[in-house]
């Protein structure tokens, strides 16, 4: 009988020979490490012997079964596979806006070299981030040292309020619409209704010679998290064209 018993159960035996080994590869503080090593080594463990889900313990109301191990593991996939089309879709909404921008931006660069003089540029500028680029409100000021003489003094500022804004060297500044005599000074009378902007470095080399903004009603549209690619490249655009007209002859040009 005993005989007849032990060969109904040839798992076992091999199971009880494996466990010296087993023990000197798993980790001797972690109880469950064992177990683990000797499901892998036998996926097919609960197939060939669902006798042993008999004395697993599943969640109040699950039955102890191997379909209704089967069910938990297809929903498990099931889970994974929407977490992987969600993060598919999300890449693919990314490459979109980016393919957008890059050719709102590349149309704003043609637009913007057709024009003749600084004048025109600023203008060109202003009108074209407003056509090409999701922004309720647009500003620009340049250094009153430098384009003094050519420029409309309502886009003029001095050295040291441009400066004030970029105690660094970082291009893009992003964040809530506090400052009132900012706000004012770039969106005049619609400042009330700003709620979070961007400000843009126009720099030559490292002189910076002055900023654009670009505002939102929503206060989160320029956030601190937010990627700021674009509007780098939208900085290096206008900075580069703009500083053909900037006079060599600038005090204070080194931040």
């Amino acid at each position: 009988m005993a005989a007849a018993n032990g060969s109904r159960h040839p798992l076992r035996r091999r199971l009880a020979t494996q466990r010296l080994d087993m023990a000197q590869q798993t980790d001797p503080e972690d109880p469950l490490a064992e177990l683990r090593a000797r499901l892998r080594s036998h996926p097919r463990l609960f197939r060939d012997h669902p006798e042993l889900l008999e004395e697993l313990e599943l969640e109040p109301g699950s039955e102890a079964t191997v379909v209704a191990l089967e069910h938990a593991r297809s929903r498990r996939r099931q889970r994974r596979i929407q977490a992987l089309e969600k993060e598919l879709g999300d890449l693919v909404t990314t490459a979109r806006e980016n393919d957008r921008l890059a050719r709102h931006l590349h149309r704003l660069t043609v637009e913007l070299l057709t024009c003749e003089d600084s004048e025109a540029l600023i203008q060109g500028l202003l009108a074209g981030i407003r056509d090409h680029f999701p922004v309720d409100q647009v500003g620009i000021r340049v250094a009153e040292e430098g384009f003094g003489e050519i420029v409309d003094a309502a886009y003029l500022a001095p050295q040291l309020w441009l400066q004030r804004h970029f105690v660094t060297r970082d291009r893009v500044v992003l964040g809530p619409a506090t400052d009132w005599e900012t706000t004012g000074a770039l969106y005049g009378a619609s400042q009330s209704q700003i709620a979070s902007h961007a400000l843009l470095a126009l720099r030559r080399g490292s002189q910076l010679f002055g900023l654009i903004g670009l505002a939102s009603w929503e206060s989160q549209r320029y956030s601190t998290h937010m990627g700021t690619t674009y509007l780098e490249r939208l900085a290096e655009l206008a900075g580069g064209l703009l500083s053909q007209y900037l006079r060599e002859a600038n005090p204070s040009g080194e931040p």
